[in-house]
């Protein structure tokens, strides 16, 4: 028998030989005893299908939906999206995924993303002549990124069932629209929503609900956009900048970390320079020093760290099977340790904090002895709030020669490139939190890319 998840019933989702066809055909009249053409859905009575998952929301058609087995229904949680009104006025709705109608479960395509269908169920709509010269309002599934947006078709006050959309996660918007024939978004956002594999849910609940009821001292909170917020105060937070066609409900303007903003003090931070090479000998010592930096980023001055006052930090050239000895001293605002990563090295110099070793306190120094018995290219960095050291420039590259000759293919010319992204906002760097991490603790996700410490890099090869 086929797999349960996998659709037949889709000649373009799953490419099927002619003379396998029959066969699979024949087996399934065997197994089901009958099967509705492609497609072609069976009536919703023969699939016993259970209620909706935003029940009563959609069970405005009772001749849809049926009625409710007891006990029986997919998650509201994952299944039914709450649609938020985008502006201001009184629109509501949900929308239910509802898997495409399969004799074997939830329809997939060969790649395994599903193939859901959408019943929106809409309240409340404005006429949309009322915002602007639009005659209807058409629905759209896009990417969480928005690199790709899916048009779903025109829909309507009541329940309108549109699809298929193919993305794991997705957001689902509503605009207003000139007509039904555009091909590509251009009016207002009326109804908004996600599904809920884009949600990432905070630690702390009562954070997120505070968030919600509390915020009249808020500057989002009187609907400016986030990427216009400036901190006012040195542990303030100042919003991440957000993408210009998306407006951010209220409640969700409000929310702050339950911890205050960290930035490094800028007083007596040098102007970082580019990493040098640092060849080092078999017995060899380096100081490594971790301390702020200051560094010039598309016209902004922003204070950050850096190993020697470089960045990344050095990059330290050694033999295979040789032994180096490094001094480090952290200079930072927080205890640390420095890892290196991906060397076979002796446990207890390995930098792993309240495991190999001690945290190493601010204005302290700790002595680590690194045997390369592998030939390859590793990195260091901290192993202590990754999400505030590395993200600030705590990194650096370890390249080890290969004793053998010819160890490594052939080329003309050898570049090390460490790439790294960074957040920024209108008025700088975007805090981390100082008593607590607030994002994923080896960093977020940024919207500059730097290439070894620069927002730019340019390289040029002959030809051949």
């Amino acid at each position: 028998m086929f797999p349960p998840a996998l659709s037949l019933c889709a000649r373009r989702a799953v490419s099927v030989a002619p003379h396998l066809l029959r066969r699979i055909a024949a087996a399934l009249l065997v197994a089901i005893g009958s099967a509705a053409p492609c497609g072609v859905a069976p009536p919703l009575e023969a699939q016993e299908r259970p209620p909706g998952a935003c029940t009563p929301a959609v069970a405005r058609d009772s001749s849809l939906t049926g009625a409710p087995p007891e006990g029986r229904g997919p998650s509201r949680d994952l299944y039914c999206i709450e649609l938020l009104p985008a502006r201001d006025h009184d629109a509501t709705g949900t929308a239910e995924m509802r898997p495409v109608p399969s004799p074997f479960g939830l329809a997939v395509y060969p790649d395994g993303s599903p193939r859901w269908e959408i019943a929106f169920a809409l309240d409340s709509l404005p006429a949309p002549g009322a915002l602007g010269p639009y005659t209807v309002f058409v629905a759209w599934a896009a990417t969480p990124s928005l690199a790709t947006e899916v048009k779903l078709g025109t829909v309507a006050a009541g329940l309108t069932i549109r699809g298929p959309v193919a993305f794991d996660q997705f957001l689902l918007l509503i605009t207003a629209e000139a007509d039904s024939t555009v091909a590509r978004r251009a009016g207002p956002l009326v109804l908004r929503g996600g599904s809920a594999s884009t949600r990432l849910q905070p630690d702390d609940l009562a954070f997120l609900l505070g968030g919600m009821i509390k915020g009249a001292d808020s500057a989002a909170a009187t609907g400016g956009h986030a990427h216009h917020e400036t901190a006012t105060s040195a542990d303030a937070w100042t919003a991440p900048p957000m993408h210009p066609r998306i407006t951010m409900p209220p409640e969700l303007m409000r929310l702050r970390p339950g911890v205050s903003s960290y930035l490094p003090d800028s007083a007596g931070a040098p102007i970082a320079r580019p990493r040098e090479l640092v060849r080092l000998a078999d017995g060899d010592s380096l100081a490594l020093v971790a301390a702020p930096v200051r560094r010039v980023l598309f016209g902004r001055t922003v204070t950050m760290l850096g190993f020697n006052g470089q960045y990344p930090g050095p990059l330290i050239h050694v033999d295979q099977g040789s032994t180096i000895h490094i001094e480090f001293t952290n200079r930072t605002d927080f205890p640390g340790a420095v890892h290196w990563h991906g060397v076979r090295l002796d446990n207890r110099f390995d930098g792993v904090p309240h495991v190999t070793q001690e945290l190493v306190p601010p204005g302290e120094s700790f002595p680590y002895s690194i045997h390369f018995p592998d030939a390859g290219i590793y990195w260091y960095h901290p192993h202590h709030r990754e999400d505030v050291l590395q993200d600030l420039g705590l990194y650096g590259n370890m390249l080890v020669d290969a004793a053998e000759p010819g160890y490594y293919g052939p080329a003309h010319r050898q570049e090390i490139l460490m790439l790294d992204d960074l957040l920024l906002a209108e008025s700088g760097l975007v805090g981390w939190g100082r008593e607590a991490a607030t994002h994923a603790l080896m960093g977020r996700f940024g919207n500059v890319l730097l290439v070894n410490g620069e927002p730019r890099r340019d390289l040029s090869v002959r030809r051949g």
